[in-house]
């Protein structure tokens, strides 16, 4: 099985789950996965930079750890 990153990179959905795996705080990933896919169009999300995804990966990061 193949898991489709983006539409110019395919990864092994093992390998994926690889890479997910060592990420450290996993619940702020997915919970600043929601916000955008709740805020943005995935073009709107591909358009962002590196400074804006921050922003919101830290303010999901502020929500889980308030959980």
């Amino acid at each position: 099985m193949v898991c489709e990153i983006n539409y110019n990179h395919e990864m092994l959905l093992s390998d994926f789950i690889k890479t997910l795996y060592e990420f450290e705080n996993i619940d702020a990933l997915v919970e600043c996965v929601n916000t955008l896919k709740e805020e943005k169009t995935l073009d709107e999300v591909k358009k962002m930079s590196e400074e804006e995804m921050f922003k919101y990966f830290l303010a999901a990061e502020n929500k889980v750890n308030q959980k």
